[in-house]
């Protein structure tokens, strides 16, 4: 029975209040599959039955873009949120889909929510930066790339000239796995890690998934999309099974996972360039380190910090990865239609450290960790923890699901380590 308050206007639903008008919803936090998501098929062998089927409720009511999002295991109560016209937001965290409409994730919504209302956020408006493409000295591929040539580039015109790479590669292919804070990044205790390439030419998918309860689980779920069909492996008979429960995880493209929340693979060139240029009309948003020379493991990367930071728009309101949300869709791109990953809310930074091929100059990995949303516009400032880390590689086509005789467990590298950077 949810909890109402005094004058009967708003619901908690263990993370914030909520409008009457809004219907509690079986799964009130986004956050990693919890445990009642693992069924126990035929056969005793435990596997993962994807993100509940959730029934249609009506679109939620605005809320405030400030409005704290607690960690899991938060049941205090807050005091109901002022009545006020405010932007509806919502915790754009798709590695798990809420499925409050159609199955589209609440991040999505998000955008579909405040697509007019963004206006007067700053859409098409910025914050009094520009648009003019930095022109600065640069390195390309096939170049030498040393300690003193990466000391001599400037940072935003070499950190544009990856991003468009990766925007203009024909596919991007990422393994990700996000966690609510640095306690469960550091534990692991539930550690699901997801594969997935999609060919926007085709509309066609890869996709692989791994559920670990620890680093060193040793029965993980392992779940593969070959076709339509969906596969899991068996840990009691050794072998590539079809599952026995219906899920669309083979039949529609995964919103989960399916990019690093920044940028997305596939686009033209002329594409690329508007993501590029709205960005640039945020003023503050995009800050750029210089790059560095690393090595790790026996291996040499280019190391570079990117914070994208949250901004105050014309609505006086802090707005941050929403941005490269915006500036995906003014480029003429749809992010329900061309699925965007974006496990942080619409009003937190990024704090993103990459680590690039030294040849191609496109990202192999990367550490993105929340930036706190400032206190401003009469809402409190609100502590970020959510970490995200990324593989990357960059296929010219889409690769083929061989499952053969083994369970392919994934795993995710960092080239500094497993820790907070």
């Amino acid at each position: 029975m949810p909890t109402y308050s005094d004058d009967g206007q708003w619901w908690w639903d263990g993370r914030s209040w909520q409008p009457v008008s809004q219907q509690p919803p079986q799964q009130p936090y986004a956050g990693p599959p919890p445990q009642q998501q693992f069924q126990q098929p035929h056969g005793g062998q435990q596997q993962y039955a994807g993100p509940p089927q959730q029934p249609q409720y009506p679109r939620p009511q605005q809320q405030s873009p400030g409005q704290p999002y607690p960690q899991p295991g938060f049941y205090g109560q807050p005091r109901p949120p002022r009545k006020r016209r405010t932007v509806w937001i919502v915790v754009g965290l798709v590695l798990l889909v809420i499925g409050v409409s159609a199955g589209v994730p609440a991040g999505i919504l998000a955008w579909r929510a405040t697509s007019g209302d963004d206006n007067d956020a700053g859409h098409g408006i910025g914050s009094s930066g520009t648009s003019e493409e930095p022109k600065g000295k640069n390195l390309e591929p096939g170049q030498s790339v040393t300690a003193q040539s990466l000391a001599q580039v400037d940072p935003a015109t070499f950190y544009e000239s990856v991003v468009k790479r990766q925007m203009t590669a024909p596919i991007g292919r990422v393994k990700s796995s996000m966690f609510g804070d640095p306690q469960k990044f550091a534990s692991r205790q539930l550690f699901p890690i997801t594969d997935i390439a999609i060919d926007h030419r085709s509309d066609k998918f890869y996709y692989f998934q791994t559920i670990l309860t620890g680093p060193t689980d040793d029965e993980p779920t392992n779940i593969a999309c070959q076709g339509t069909k969906e596969m899991h492996w068996s840990n009691y008979s050794k072998k590539w099974e079809q599952s026995t429960f219906t899920s669309n995880t083979c039949t529609k493209k995964p919103f989960m996972g399916g990019g690093d929340g920044v940028f997305s693979s596939g686009l033209t060139a002329d594409q690329a360039d508007k993501v590029l240029a709205k960005l640039r009309t945020y003023k503050g948003y995009v800050n750029v380190a210089k790059p560095t020379l690393l090595s790790a493991g026996g291996k040499t990367y280019v190391r570079q910090i990117v914070d994208f930071k949250p901004i105050t728009l014309a609505d006086k309101n802090y707005w941050g990865s929403a941005i490269s949300m915006w500036a995906f869709r003014d480029a003429g791109l749809d992010p329900v239609t061309w699925p965007w990953s974006n496990p942080f809310n619409l009003t937190e930074g990024i704090h993103m450290v990459y680590y690039l091929d030294t040849k191609t100059l496109l990202p192999v990995a990367a550490f993105q960790k929340g930036i706190d949303t400032p206190a401003g516009n009469g809402e409190p400032a609100v502590k970020r923890t959510t970490i995200q880390v990324l593989n990357y590689t960059f296929p010219k086509t889409l690769p083929p699901m061989v499952l053969g005789r083994s369970a392919n467990t994934l795993s995710l590298t960092l080239p500094e380590g497993w820790k907070v950077v």
